[in-house]
């Protein structure tokens, strides 16, 4: 079995959590609180702009140049992303790029990528690799569950579509493959640091939903 498999496996109870967590099952129905996507839209967009330098950071340390490639596309799709999606519901809330500048990380955004800035910087490129693996992994899987049983007038559907397609799939398959290859050249060590760094992260995926849903800021 491929080692993202055993992760993969692994990390089942976290995933499935993900699926039935009240943002997302609200997300699936469309009746998510708005105010709470606006929430989760905000950090996210602050989220992926650490993201898109952390792939940037995977790219120069990646083995070989087909790897760079691989994070760069990454990073291409990442920004894509916060540009086209979240560009236009945060359009649609009244959100200014000005506003987004004054937007402070919650504890939870600040944490997850804090973390991967921190595995960029200390731990091995597989470490690395498999870290950034989960905000593919995890938001793929979401994407297509949700779209299995979201009605095709969902406010939420554009959100939706940008996981399920297709486009997305083939960049979550890279890094996926990314992962494995990282893996075969891994002693025993480096591998459980690895499944460490996946699963921190995959947790973190579940505490990114969850922290939107309560609309969570910083307590003091």
């Amino acid at each position: 079995m491929a080692f993202t498999a055993d992760l993969w496996a692994e990390a089942l109870p976290i995933r499935q959590a993900m699926i039935t967590m009240p943002f997302n099952a609200e997300l699936a129905a469309g009746t998510l609180d708005r105010a709470a996507f606006r929430h989760y839209l905000l950090q996210d967009a602050l989220y992926l702009q650490g993201y898109a330098r952390v792939l940037a950071l995977a790219a120069a340390r990646a083995p070989d140049a087909d790897t760079t490639l691989a994070f760069t596309r990454a990073a291409s799709v990442a920004i894509e992303v916060e540009r086209s999606m979240h560009g236009g519901y945060l359009a649609g809330f009244g959100v200014t790029t000005a506003d987004l500048a004054d937007v402070e990380p919650t504890p939870v955004c600040a944490a997850y990528v804090d973390f991967m800035l921190g595995v960029s910087a200390t731990g091995s490129f597989g470490e690395l690799a498999a870290a950034i693996l989960p905000c593919f992994w995890v938001y793929r899987e979401v994407g297509l569950e949700v779209a299995k049983i979201s009605p095709p007038d969902n406010f939420y559907r554009t959100w939706i579509d940008t996981y399920a397609d297709e486009g997305f799939g083939e960049a979550t398959r890279g890094m996926i493959g990314v992962v494995d290859a990282a893996a075969a050249r891994a002693g025993s060590e480096e591998r459980r640091a690895m499944r460490a760094r996946f699963l921190r992260c995959c947790r973190l995926e579940w505490m990114f939903w969850d922290s939107a849903w309560h609309q969570r800021g910083w307590p003091i």
